[in-house]
């Protein structure tokens, strides 16, 4: 296994799992969807760029790669395994809730530059988010539909750490 997508809600861990990821392999590159979509002050880059950053980042030989479900269509394709996080709704509003307080005014380690947690926009995010629960899963359940790599789902610590120690051993069961 050499190339996996960490995909999942807001707020369902991505960027802490995939830092883990890098930290059991640092060899493999990792890369956060929202560094190729993003500019600064939190505007989006024109989606034609976006999806050709996306291509051209996905054609390493190895990579880590966490993100939403928007870059499923483009990074499945070249992807050995995919790990869907999918904790429980309240695990996500508290991460949601707490996350602005812990960087308020920073700008997070997985974001370019120039995008800093402000209070009331990150819960602004949040609340949408959370309110988009049962389309948001439906959404990433369709897009996995059918794959034919490994599907790892996430649901707890437990399944975390199992994912990871698949990852770290560098082949699925």
């Amino acid at each position: 296994m050499k190339r996996i997508i960490i995909t999942g809600a807001n707020g369902s861990g991505k960027s802490h799992f995939a830092a883990q990821c890098h930290g059991a392999r640092p060899d493999v590159p990792l890369m956060s969807f929202d560094a190729i979509k993003l500019t600064t002050n939190w505007i989006q880059r024109p989606r034609s760029e976006i999806d050709a950053d996306l291509v051209n980042a996905i054609q390493g030989e190895s990579w880590i790669l966490e993100g939403g479900p928007s870059l499923l269509p483009l990074a499945l394709s070249r992807a050995d395994a995919v790990v869907w996080l999918d904790p429980p709704i309240a695990l996500r509003a508290w991460r949601l809730l707490k996350r602005p307080l812990k960087r308020r005014g920073m700008t997070r380690p997985e974001l370019p530059d120039g995008n800093p947690d402000y209070l009331m926009e990150q819960y602004r995010f949040a609340w949408r988010s959370l309110r988009k629960d049962t389309q948001f899963r439906a959404s990433i359940a369709v897009a996995l539909s059918g794959i034919t790599i490994p599907l790892l789902t996430v649901y707890s610590r437990v399944d975390a750490d199992s994912a990871l120690s698949l990852w770290a051993g560098g082949h699925p069961d």
